[in-house]
């Protein structure tokens, strides 16, 4: 799947493009492989000091649906729970070029970058419930701490369609830009941090985060009851009318 997943080393810069137009970037097992070792493989790289991901069109419409009911995840070292916990506990800064769709983990991912940049065509979904699941990648405690419990729960529960405009004020992202301005904008922000002094950059990180021994406990909750869930007849029901 390194076909779907591009990247590209500059400047102290890794830059990963999600690359599967024809399915809005939906992402599979073998996706999630490749970007687990890329953000794994950043993480103990000296050479790298940003991370930019994004995704053309769309920045990912989620999990692809064929290939999660193929291969649904069984336990926590499936590859979509590795892929939460390197990235949620990946060092470097993230910044997340957004355009089109952000659908579940393409929000979810999005409060574990550090810079979110998006295009007013934007829109974040959050259907776990939908869909007869949890919420997973710590949302249910990281919405919260970020939005507040009501929007949180508006998100979370009703699983509404979000614009750009209003996750800029919920305080989802930190930029709405024209469509062609985004990746630039991220990109021109991913050069500036590049040449800041790697240690105080990396400690800043390090200092502004929660613990995330806390966090990462959540994220193993949540991939318990997200698996319990998905093996429930009434979520196996829904995606067999998908």
């Amino acid at each position: 799947m390194k076909d779907y997943i591009r990247s590209a080393n500059e400047d102290g810069i890794l830059d990963i493009k999600i690359e599967r137009p024809n399915k809005k970037n939906a992402l599979t097992e073998k996706m999630y492989l490749e970007l687990n070792r890329l953000i794994s493989d950043a993480s103990k790289s000296a050479q790298i000091n940003v991370i930019l991901i994004s995704g053309g069109q769309d920045f990912t419409a989620g999990n692809d649906l064929e290939d999660f009911k193929k291969n649904p995840p069984q336990d926590r070292s499936s590859p979509v729970f590795k892929f939460m916990q390197s990235f949620s506990k990946c060092p470097l800064p993230i910044i997340a070029s957004v355009d089109g769709y952000a659908v579940g983990i393409g929000t979810t991912m999005l409060l574990h970058s550090d810079l979110v940049y998006a295009s007013k065509d934007s829109v974040f979904m959050l259907p776990f419930i939908d869909l007869g699941v949890v919420p997973e990648f710590g949302s249910s405690m990281l919405l919260p701490e970020r939005l507040g419990y009501v929007k949180a729960a508006e998100m979370l529960m009703l699983g509404n369609r979000i614009t750009a405009e209003e996750a800029l004020q919920m305080g989802l992202i930190n930029l709405v830009l024209r469509k062609d301005e985004v990746y630039e904008a991220a990109k021109k922000t991913a050069r500036k941090l590049a040449r800041k002094p790697r240690k105080a950059l990396l400690m800043t990180k390090k200092l502004m985060r929660r613990d995330k021994e806390t966090l990462s406990e959540r994220i193993d909750t949540e991939s318990d009851q997200f698996i319990k869930f998905l093996q429930s007849s009434e979520s196996k029901n829904i995606l067999n009318k998908l």
